[in-house]
């Protein structure tokens, strides 16, 4: 074998795996599609305090640190949050994946880019991996374990043949630099027309800086691809006051994988990040949970190479591990996706107007948590009934599902 692992993929969750496992020795092989790390970035690059200390990435990659948000709902219903704690920081995401894979390569790892995984065989004791760079020169590499860590359309998953996502939220993003400053509070922008099955946003970065992005799932558009650029048009018209001012630096767009997979190993094989769905459901997120998983995934993997163990049932231990860490937070996620996918603009509006009061902006402030959005919904739970069919119909039947 020329390598132990290969990892398929060279985001920030492929290369802290990477890192991981060639820091115990082993040779690891890092293929990257794109030209170069970071480049071109597909998220709003926020993050909770939690995530930046498990990537061991310096805070010098923080741009701005958010204390609240506004969230805008039908009915030109407001709702503003600011407390006096950081809730999220807003990063330089392209410094952010260089510095883990600078990393991994100080650990020992080999990283190529330019190189897209396209085909992948079994081999004796391992696997065989058909790379083609960008003249069409194909490369091919072996390696005892794979590692697909190939975003949300995974080449790895799709040649095993696993269980896709229950769903895709597809975006559309900018940098944008604003007349005036911006503050540290989120915009949320919650509408059925204007997103449907999602949300914009507008998170600043500081120095006049923001990035601004709206999504829409097919689930809710009976299957069809709204365009989420038209829908960047309409956020903008709609609120120009927020936007006087913009220019356009930089586009974006990206997918979301949205799901609970039962299964992200095979023989010789593991998935990781949002190639296995380690996204938040409600929000999208999925740096902090991918790096979560990723350290179970190493784990496993270095184990298994250790006793020259790469068989299924071997290998299933990295499931059940990351299942503990972050299965259930993700499945609850997915049962206030559904009842939130369940809501019509009139309710969305009504909430938001219920929930602008001195007593329940308390509680959110208190509760509310970027990475862990249930600590917030099983207090909501259970409110005395009141109108909004949301949390009488929705989140205390979660909360007897429990």
């Amino acid at each position: 074998m020329n390598y132990d692992v290969v990892v398929v993929g060279g985001g920030p969750v492929g290369c802290a795996v990477a890192r991981d496992i060639a820091a115990a020795g082993y040779r690891v092989l890092v293929l990257e599609e794109h030209q170069e790390i970071g480049a071109p970035v597909q998220c709003a690059g926020l993050i909770s305090k939690r995530a930046l200390e498990i990537s061991r990435v310096p805070s010098t990659t923080v741009l701005n640190r958010l204390n609240g948000a506004v969230v805008y709902a039908p009915g030109e219903k407001i709702l503003r949050l600011e407390g006096k704690k950081v809730y999220a920081l807003v990063i330089d995401r392209r410094a952010f994946d260089c510095s883990l894979a600078e990393q991994a390569r100080l650990t020992g790892a080999e990283i190529l880019c330019g190189l897209r995984a396209v085909k992948f065989a079994y081999v004796p004791e391992g696997i065989m991996v058909e790379a083609r760079g960008r003249e069409g020169k194909n490369c091919f590499f072996s390696c005892r374990l794979l590692v697909g860590a190939d975003g949300h359309n995974s080449a790895v998953a799709r040649w095993l043949g696993m269980h896709q996502p229950l769903e895709k939220v597809f975006l559309y993003a900018t940098e944008v630099r604003l007349s005036e400053g911006n503050g540290h509070l989120a915009h949320i922008f919650l509408d059925r027309c204007l997103a449907p099955g999602w949300f914009g946003w507008i998170f600043p970065a500081g120095n006049n800086r923001a990035r601004v992005g709206i999504g829409s799932s097919p689930l809710v558009v009976k299957n069809k691809r709204e365009s989420p650029r038209l829908l960047f048009n309409q956020l903008i018209n709609r609120y120009p006051l927020l936007f006087r001012g913009m220019k356009v630096l930089q586009n974006t767009s990206g997918v979301i994988s949205i799901g609970l997979l039962r299964q992200t190993y095979a023989a010789h094989v593991l998935l990781v990040g949002d190639a296995a769905a380690h996204t938040k459901p409600v929000s999208g997120g999925g740096l902090y949970f991918g790096l979560r998983a990723g350290k179970h995934c190493a784990g496993t993997a270095i184990k298994a190479l250790k006793i020259q163990n790469l068989t299924p049932d071997f290998l299933s231990a990295y499931q059940k591990e990351w299942e503990a860490a972050i299965g259930q937070e993700i499945s609850t996620g997915l049962k206030h996706r559904e009842v939130f996918l369940e809501m019509k603009n009139e309710e969305i509006g009504r909430l938001v107007s219920f929930l602008n009061k001195p007593i329940w902006q308390k509680l959110i402030l208190k509760y509310g948590d970027l990475d862990y959005h249930s600590w917030l919904a099983a207090r909501l739970a259970f409110v005395p009934p009141w109108a909004s069919h949301f949390l009488t119909a929705g989140l205390r039947k979660l909360s007897q599902e429990k």
